[in-house]
């Protein structure tokens, strides 16, 4: 049964893994992997097993410093049968057993078998852009790089966890702190070990690596200038690094700053010989072609233009969706995926330009909310009591003039539907379990908690980026690996990430001028930003000023552009209609009659919003069969 039931598995990630396959069977344990071949292309298939002792490594990523540890552990008489990252990582697991992971740069989910402690050791990498799923049932222990995978074992049942489908509701995120989606299936944590010993009843976890948590006062003196300098060495060591590979590579182009700065360094450092590709729909503000003509243009690079239809977006969303076995992040999702599908044609390796925002400060909001919590009254005033402006201008926001908490003012600016709203569409079974959203509002306290000593605009980036970081990571991954392309981000490297969250907060958003404080009395966070009185990554545009033309330099940050909110008051409403009715949901978790009026109501904005994790948690239901 076990061996079926990893095949199986392995069967369900042929696209994560399309050039190979193999498995390892010994009493007690089975392993199964899917390659897609990018360093020692003849070599390094799995699971690769240590001749002398037995131990047996299942690995998916990369480990981009192999040849330093390489070449260190030969110095220590270590002997190599191949030229492989896989090799390296198992040699380092022998050397110096779970410390291993402090001496890895890289993005990586492996599994570790070692018969001589009878142990199975798990670790994913720090900031999370390699997924791993695990599920205990009785004495068997299960885990996958995919939840789709998972449900392979006949114990791993799809019965959908409501707390964590309540959480994505509101935030489009797919898992709940260790929760998915999928009852008693976890997600092992960015920088996270877990180890487990036959007749064990339960795995130890425990966390190798964290964003650094830095009081105020505690932030670095470095100065600007300095600041930068480090930043550009550091970048471009990253970018170096990641550009290591036996197959043909390539890049994402956007036209935006941080994707233009990867581009540059990028055909720098492989002397001219960088391409990269760009998407867009044929649709004014839905595309970004000059900005990404003129960055291609600067740096004497190639670069193709894809070019989407409309009207092939259901098909797309609906593969995407039962390929990823989860309901989609954010509707860019399926324009990556097409993006990845494309580059195929000559790539198999892709530089991205995610983690950018999340740590050198790209988004004013929430980042500079802060700057509305330190303002704003802590309950409700009076009936009969005048406003001032600063309580005006909060309400213009936040549809009230007061903020209760930091959890509070984080939902607030981060949902998708307001939890009002949200609760309308619960059946009442579905609301009194969830007991007003309970065990989500308190593992946000508990976050935002962790990070009290810190600014508030410092805590908004500790709770983005373990939040909102790690649901982009595991976007961009699972939309390229469907398109069997590895998706690598240089802006996330931890040495990047752990020297930039000792930098004091000015160095990410601050005043555009002087006299921009005294300006804003009476605007909020984001009006603040609509009139451009603030600037985001400060260091970022400082550090590369010489190298991104000026006006890609000023721009604000642009999301990668979807209209489905649009289309789901016209040609897509009729999809997400049928969506919705054809699901178990409607009805059985969803209230019909709230569920239609978001529907009546498609062309208007909040309605159109509400309904893309509506819809999606739907389409997910109905492709993999879940059960409530």
């Amino acid at each position: 049964m076990a061996r079926e039931a990893v095949r199986e598995g392995m069967a369900r990630m042929r696209l994560r893994g399309p050039d190979e396959e193999g498995f390892f069977e010994k009493p007690g344990i089975a392993l199964g992997h899917r390659r897609l071949s990018i360093i020692d292309l003849k070599a390094g298939q799995q699971p690769f097993s240590d001749l002398a002792t037995g131990v047996t490594l299942v690995f998916n990523g990369e480990i981009f410093n192999f040849a330093a540890l390489r070449a260190e552990l030969e110095t220590m008489g270590r002997a190599f049968r191949t030229d492989s990252d896989t090799e390296v990582l198992l040699r380092a697991y022998l050397e110096w057993d779970e410390e291993c992971v402090q001496r890895l740069s890289g993005m990586y989910a492996f599994a570790v078998y070692d018969p001589r402690s009878q142990r199975l050791l798990l670790a994913r990498d720090r900031v999370g852009v390699k997924p791993l799923f695990y599920a205990l049932r009785g004495e068997a222990f299960y885990f996958a790089s995919s939840l789709k995978a998972l449900l392979a074992f006949p114990r791993v049942e799809p019965v959908m966890d409501w707390a964590a489908a309540s959480h994505y509701l509101t935030t489009v995120r797919t898992t709940l702190g260790r929760r998915s989606m999928i009852r008693d299936v976890s997600a092992l944590l960015p920088g996270e070990i877990l180890s487990i010993r036959r007749g064990e009843r339960a795995p130890t976890v425990r966390r190798y690596w964290d964003f650094p948590v830095v009081a105020a006062a505690e932030k670095s003196g470095e100065s600007m200038p300095e600041a930068a300098g480090k930043v550009r060495e550091l970048m471009t060591a990253s970018v170096r690094e990641q550009l290591v590979s036996d197959v043909p590579l390539g890049g994402f182009l956007s036209g935006g700053v941080d994707s233009s700065i990867l581009a540059g360094l990028a055909q720098t450092l492989t002397g001219g010989h960088y391409n990269a590709y760009s998407i867009g729909y044929d649709l004014e503000g839905y595309n970004e072609w000059p900005f990404v003509k003129l960055a291609a243009e600067r740096y004497r690079m190639w670069c193709k233009d894809i070019h989407l239809q409309p009207e092939a977006y259901p098909a797309d969303w609906k593969y995407l969706t039962a390929e990823k076995g989860l309901p989609l992040s954010t509707p860019n999702e399926v324009p990556i995926y097409r993006l990845a599908r494309a580059l195929k044609e000559d790539f198999t390796v892709a530089l991205s330009g995610e983690g950018a925002d999340e740590i050198f400060g790209g988004y004013v909001l929430p980042y500079f909310s802060a700057y509305d919590f330190e303002r704003a009254r802590r309950s409700e005033p009076a009936a009969d009591e005048i406003l001032g402006p600063v309580d005006r201008a909060i309400r213009r926001l936040y549809r009230r003039p007061w903020l209760v908490d930091h959890v509070d003012q984080h939902f607030l600016l981060n949902s998708w539907m307001p939890a009002e709203a949200k609760r309308s569409l619960f059946r009442p079974e579905i609301q009194d379990a969830l007991e007003g959203d309970g065990e989500m509002l308190s593992y946000y306290r508990d976050l935002f908690g962790r990070f009290a000593g810190c600014s508030t605009f410092d805590q908004h980036m500790h709770v983005h980026a373990r939040i909102n970081l790690e649901g982009l990571l595991f976007r961009v991954d699972s939309s390229t690996m469907a398109a069997s392309v590895e998706a690598r981000v240089p802006y996330t490297d931890h040495r990047l990430v752990e020297y930039l969250f000792h930098l004091p907060d000015r160095y990410k958003i601050d005043w555009m001028h002087p006299q921009s404080a005294a300006d804003s009395e009476r605007l909020n966070a984001a009006e603040i930003d609509r009139k451009g009185l603030v600037e985001s990554k400060i260091l970022l545009r400082r550090a590369f000023a010489q190298e991104v033309d000026e006006s890609i330099l000023r721009r604000k940050k642009v999301s990668f552009p979807v209209p489905v909110r649009e289309w789901f008051g016209g040609f897509l409403g009729e999809t997400a209609q049928d969506i919705i009715h054809g699901s178990a949901l409607y009805g059985g978790f969803f209230e019909t009659a709230g569920v239609d009026r978001l529907l009546e109501t498609a062309d208007l904005p909040a309605s159109g919003v509400a309904l893309w994790p509506v819809t999606n948690l739907c389409l997910w239901q109905t492709e993999m069969g879940i059960r409530l």
